[in-house]
């Protein structure tokens, strides 16, 4: 086990920071051994046998490209469940468990939810994973993120209604939504020359970017379906760019909402909003 700590060590130095790099040592050691993180320390002496060593070189050399580690294994894990996750899906991220943990103190019982721009499905199976009384429908754009939300849905033993469509185009189911949520695209597309490779060249342009001159798309067509789907006392959160927040309140009180709040992520950014209809 040690020899291969080391391998990792020196095959990816300079690529991640020391943080980042234990802890992408620890998922590869995980996922080539099978053992858990704690099975890890307690089998620190371990000797891997020859198709362990490939599969881990194996795994090196496409972490060299600058894929993201979640691609490279295939998984990821988002508020405790265990999600697949694959090029042409965005990768989960911990902002976006805060966004769900926020949400679970909102929820009435038998809430319907509606999940727009689903992506891999995480916010909508947690949701329902957590809360199984509730009616979760989600859907997205793409056909490779819906795939893989069905299949998500199916790892974690959950029934969330999924389906395509365009919100720029299309109208919202016709139910009386108790909590519409979304996590849109928000990064402006000249902030990608800041980026990291191997998210501005693996995870989707299109569940990323959106034009300099229109940022707030996405959040403005949201509200204004989002007021007309709603139940009274519906509400309606999104995660958002730290830059933006003061605008999207404005947006969104402009278009009837009310009790309008901004929460910041563990990072001290503002990262969510939570709007009521009343």
């Amino acid at each position: 086990m040690n020899k291969a700590q080391q391998l990792i060590t020196n095959e990816l130095y300079g690529i991640y920071t020391e943080q980042e790099l234990k802890s992408v040592s620890r998922l590869l050691l995980s996922h080539v051994t099978g053992l858990s993180f704690t099975g890890l320390i307690l089998n620190k002496n371990t000797t891997f046998s020859d198709n362990q060593w490939y599969d881990l070189k194996k795994l090196l050399d496409l972490l060299k490209t600058g894929m993201p580690v979640q691609y490279v294994l295939g998984e990821t894990e988002f508020c405790g469940l265990k999600f697949n996750v694959g090029e042409g899906v965005l990768i989960p991220r911990p902002e976006t468990e805060e966004l769900v943990e926020w949400s679970l103190a909102e929820l009435p019982p038998n809430a319907n939810v509606l999940d727009i721009g689903t992506g891999s499905g995480c916010i909508a199976v947690a949701l329902k994973y957590m809360r199984p009384d509730c009616s979760v429908w989600a859907f997205d754009l793409s056909p490779e993120a819906l795939s893989m939300a069905i299949e998500n849905a199916r790892l974690n033993q959950t029934q969330v209604h999924f389906f395509q469509a365009d919100v720029l185009k299309d109208t919202l189911p016709d139910q009386a939504w108790n909590l519409i949520i979304s996590n849109p695209p928000y990064i402006p597309r000249s902030e990608s020359s800041k980026m990291e490779v191997r998210v501005k060249e693996f995870e989707p342009e299109l569940a990323l970017f959106v034009p300099d001159g229109n940022p707030l798309l996405f959040y403005r067509v949201i509200a204004e379906k989002a007021y007309e789907s709603l139940a009274q006392n519906g509400v309606l959160m999104f995660e958002i760019h730290r830059s933006f927040a003061d605008k999207c309140v404005q947006l969104i009180t402009a278009t009837g909402f009310q009790d309008v709040q901004v929460k910041k992520d563990l990072a001290g950014n503002d990262r969510m909003i939570l709007a009521r209809k009343i």
